[in-house]
């Protein structure tokens, strides 16, 4: 069977393609679970928030068992008894008038800020889990390959080392040229044996990302098909689509604005506190009507009433130092990783530029490779070359097929890391 057969047997249609794995793996990967979490963490915390900005209300029912006293006398006209029985019933409202202008506004932004960031890193973790198990299928497919091409290769130098010992035999070559052919076999099979070892290893690195358990993996994109590589771009037009489209950018922003946000909430603790509050007591016997009659009554009071605490004062100017720095440091990590993403892009692009150059060399080194494997059988035949010159020729050929597939490889490899790196892939 040539190799073409054996290629067209190993690609098939209705496979897993890389684009599937990645679907899949958004849906198996811990990180995008642990995002998901945090993500709910900071929708609980944005509700909480919203919820401060509600009246404190309280309310009171108590019963109160006392302990007896003497009546009262006044000079035996009447006497003032004591209830033994006390009920209340009470209800409260507060309402905190400057944390409204002062600091709610910013709390409830600072949490509405901090659950978008999370969002956001829920989608960047999606993306990253799927930019990754592109790169690990293509790894996988490029072992598979490499298994198959070794394979084949050893049984075409065991062929051919059958020929050999029957021309050994017949003292039609030298003891020499066996041994040759005998330790290419020896390499061949260590190559074959490592490829295959390999090959195992990424189909199990690939089950765990994408969640396959048992299941049977079979390559379903062809390699062999012409991919339209992304044009070359200016690295500081790059850089800066990168730094507008990569989501860790995006949350790392929301999460300086909502840190800032939080910040000016807590400098409301450094001003006077305005709050109104209103009580309403029906309680038997109330304590605010004379004489004391054991019968319930209505009261109530209302007012406003403003307060400021040197401790709490304090305490907020240290916080507001502790924010400040934390706010510092955002920006910096923000302008790290700007200079990562820079090298990033880089490299990336240099990585797809040096792939597309090894396409074009490794496809003429792959026809110069079929021409002189085809040549060496012509000479073979008419007794002009030798089995040993055939082999060798079989050895630079498979090279140059390793070679050329391993170029089509790198090629989808670097356009996805070059995606990935720029942003494009959040699209």
């Amino acid at each position: 069977m040539s190799l073409e057969k054996d290629l067209d047997a190993l690609f098939v249609k209705g496979g897993l393609t890389a684009d599937e794995a990645a679907v899949r793996a958004v849906k198996t990967s811990p990180a995008v679970r642990a995002r998901a979490a945090q993500l709910d963490v900071a929708i609980a915390q944005m509700q909480t928030a919203e919820l401060a900005r509600v009246p404190i209300v309280s309310g009171t029912a108590r019963y109160t068992r006392l302990s007896p006293l003497d009546p009262l006398s006044f000079g035996g006209a009447f006497s003032l008894e004591y209830p033994v029985n006390s009920y209340l019933g009470e209800a409260t409202l507060q309402v905190p008038l400057s944390d409204y202008l002062l600091r709610f506004p910013k709390l409830v932004e600072a949490a509405r800020l901090g659950t978008e960031s999370a969002r956001i890193g829920k989608r960047s973790s999606e993306v990253d889990a799927a930019s990754a198990v592109r790169v690990a299928y293509y790894e996988w497919v490029r072992a598979r390959l490499q298994t198959l091409i070794a394979t084949r290769q050893l049984a075409q130098v065991r062929a051919t080392l059958v020929q050999v010992r029957a021309l050994a035999d017949a003292q039609r070559v030298s003891r020499a040229d066996l041994l040759r052919v005998e330790s290419q076999e020896a390499d061949v099979e260590q190559v074959a044996d490592v490829a295959k070892l390999t090959s195992d290893l990424r189909e199990e690195q690939l089950r765990i990302l994408i969640g396959a358990g048992n299941e049977p993996l079979v390559i379903g994109e062809d390699i062999r098909e012409e991919m339209t590589a992304p044009a070359p771009g200016e690295l500081d037009v790059l850089v800066s689509d990168a730094t507008k489209q990569r989501l860790d950018f995006q949350a790392l922003d929301l999460g300086i604005r909502a840190k800032v946000e939080q910040r000016g909430s807590e400098r409301a603790g450094l001003f006077p506190s305005l709050s109104a509050f209103a009580t309403a007591d029906y309680a038997r016997p109330n304590q605010r009507v004379f004489t004391q009659v054991d019968e319930f009554r209505f009261t109530w009071q209302a007012g406003v009433q403003l307060t400021w605490t040197l401790n709490e004062a304090l305490i907020t100017n240290a916080q507001d130092k502790k924010y400040l720095a934390e706010v510092r440091e955002l920006r910096a990590n923000r302008e790290t990783l700007e200079r990562g993403t820079r090298i990033e892009v880089l490299a990336a692009q240099q990585g797809l530029a040096t792939a597309q150059r090894s396409l074009v060399t490794t496809t003429k080194g792959l026809t110069a490779a079929v021409e002189a494997y085809r040549v060496r059988q012509a000479l073979l035949q008419a007794q002009r070359a030798t089995a040993v010159e055939l082999v060798d020729a079989e050895t630079e050929l498979t090279r140059a097929r390793v070679a050329a597939l391993n170029a089509r490889i790198n090629l989808r490899i670097a356009r996805v890391v070059l995606q990935h790196a720029t942003g494009a892939d959040t699209k």
